[in-house]
């Protein structure tokens, strides 16, 4: 199978098979294994390419983690979701506390993308943030690409449906991005389909601002920038990470919309489930909060490269999931001043996975007035 790379013909795995083996693969058996893997769509094939195109045809993208990682009804979620904001770590209130709604010039927020049992109350901090502070149209979501991808960034023109609706993508904007940036940032649309990084913000935006005022949405997801970080480089000198970065601020100059990001991130993976040899004690859970410290200090600075520097100096030991598109985010934000609303770490009873969090709200310097709460 490792020679099913495109440029060996069946002949040539033949022949290949002969050499390594000292048998003969009759053509028969070898056929059989490439249907079969064709129709599991294990290989670039047409029945992977058939599907492909059935989804890229395909306006709205179906939500894919209703009713395993949230309530797959409108009246279940919503019940969960409120169910968020009453909990103890939760800022308290879905409700905006500071009079009327969507004044103020709030640039964007980070929020968490794990699951809502574990993060749901400190995904409230941010998205009260922007139900307060932002009157935002459109929402730039950054999330994180899970999954290996050929590029950097994947773009996608879909709505995104969950059981609140369906948010409707900017297409406009999103074709602006790539006319920018390049066709190329498609590549990688179907990575989308099962990501929960962006869904799980649409879900959180539909649920605070849909019954308020109508708004449309640009996801994007970022891959990895980790042979960046090995070399010790930062990312904004890379050619395609400088050009999808450009290409972000022109195409909101452009835009004419108000428009704030959303970076759909966690941050630290320790213990055991992620590679580490010993269970979370006590004192782990206080270095890996220092250095969340330390690695949200920059965010809130501003400094990109600091950042990304800070998880580089060691090496990304405790791997945070959000680095690249995090980095990417600060980059596209503009002067602004920001403020950690809220952090977590998540541990579960056996000690044997950690994954740490928060909320973060950024607003343009000119207006910069975050109230932190720890």
């Amino acid at each position: 199978v490792r020679h099913f790379d495109g440029r060996h013909t069946l002949n040539d795995i033949q022949d290949q098979v002969l050499r390594d083996q000292g048998r003969a693969m009759p053509a028969a058996e070898l056929e059989r294994l490439v249907a079969e893997l064709d129709r599991a769509m294990v290989l670039d094939g047409p029945t992977f390419a058939s599907f492909q195109d059935d989804y890229r045809r395909n306006g709205v993208r179906p939500a894919a983690f209703a009713g395993s990682s949230y309530r797959g009804t409108a009246a279940g979620l919503r019940a969960e979701l409120e169910r968020c904001f009453r909990h103890a770590k939760a800022v308290g209130s879905a409700e905006p506390t500071r009079g009327e709604a969507g004044h103020g010039r709030l640039r964007g927020v980070l929020s968490p993308h794990i699951d809502f049992e574990r993060g749901g109350p400190v995904y409230t901090w941010a998205y009260q943030a922007l139900a307060e502070r932002s009157d935002a149209d459109t929402f730039v979501i950054l999330g994180v690409a899970h999954q290996p991808c050929r590029r950097r960034f994947a773009l996608t023109r879909k709505d995104f449906s969950t059981p609140l609706g369906v948010a409707m993508t900017d297409r406009d904007y999103v074709e602006r991005i790539a006319a920018l940036a390049g066709d190329e940032f498609f590549d990688d649309e179907l990575a989308h389909r099962s990501e929960h990084s962006v869904e799980f913000q649409v879900v959180f935006l539909q649920y605070l601002l849909g019954s308020r005022r109508p708004f449309t949405i640009v996801p994007i997801l970022v891959g990895s920038f980790h042979d960046l970080l090995r070399r010790g480089a930062d990312p904004i000198d890379a050619p395609d990470v400088r050009k999808f970065v450009e290409a972000l601020r022109a195409a909101e100059a452009a835009s004419g919309k108000k428009v704030a990001y959303i970076g759909g991130i966690d941050l630290c993976h320790v213990g055991p489930e992620f590679g580490d040899r010993e269970p979370v004690d006590g004192p782990t859970l206080e270095r890996v909060r220092a250095f969340d410290t330390a690695m949200l200090g920059r965010a809130t600075a501003l400094d990109a490269k600091g950042w990304f520097e800070t998880a580089g100096r060691v090496d990304d030991r405790w791997r945070v999931c959000g680095l690249s598109a995090t980095y990417t985010m600060l980059h596209a934000l503009g002067p602004s001043t920001g403020a950690v609303l809220q952090y977590d770490q998540a541990v579960n009873p056996e000690r044997t996975c950690c994954v740490t969090f928060a909320s973060v709200a950024f607003e343009s310097s000119a207006t910069a007035e975050v109230s932190p709460r720890a």
